[in-house]
């Protein structure tokens, strides 16, 4: 009987995971030109990576800094992205902390929430505050890949009531910071 299960696991569990097992939605197909150059490497790499920066208008994705979160199999693994000299640095997280922050991702429904411009939503405070922050996601699977973008989500959860996508974003943002260490 353990024999049994054993087989089962092998031949039908694993292969399963092994697949692409996130699904993106409100995507599109995965576009190598599209994607930074040390993501495209992640993602050759894993099932999964999820990448995270704030920014500021007109700062370039060259010189962000991001938090990376990558899935192959069962492990999750972290990394910090250095835009400004190039490194892709790995992050020392315990299995539990990278547990809930994957766990927020998917509570959240990350990989099922539309892009901050999808959404329609009338708003009169729309153009009230200029030169804030954006929240970004990258989001890539083996097949799929999305971006969300969220212009200072903090401010207009409060002043354009309405998208209830901004808390999931603040959320997500809000578990990084919290068990993301200092560099």
């Amino acid at each position: 009987m353990k024999l049994f299960f054993t087989l089962l696991i092998l031949f039908f569990v694993f292969p399963v995971f092994s697949q692409d097992t996130l699904r993106i939605e409100h995507g599109r197909d995965y576009d190598d030109s599209l994607v930074q150059p040390f993501m495209r490497s992640l993602n050759s790499e894993n099932d999964f990576v999820v990448a995270f920066r704030a920014f500021y208008p007109g700062k370039s994705a060259r010189v962000s800094e991001y938090f990376v979160l990558t899935g192959s199999g069962a492990q999750l693994k972290a990394y910090v992205y250095s835009g400004i000299n190039g490194r892709l640095k790995s992050l020392n997280l315990l299995p539990g902390s990278l547990d809930q922050i994957w766990k927020t991702f998917q509570q959240n429904d990350l990989f099922g929430i539309r892009d901050e411009k999808e959404i329609p939503n009338f708003c009169p405070k729309k153009y009230d505050i200029y030169e804030s922050h954006t929240y970004e996601f990258t989001i890539l699977s083996k097949s799929r890949m999305k971006v969300l973008s969220y212009y200072n989500p903090e401010y207009y959860i409060v002043a354009c009531y309405g998208i209830s996508e901004r808390q999931n974003i603040i959320n997500s943002v809000a578990v990084i910071d919290l068990l993301r260490p200092e560099n």
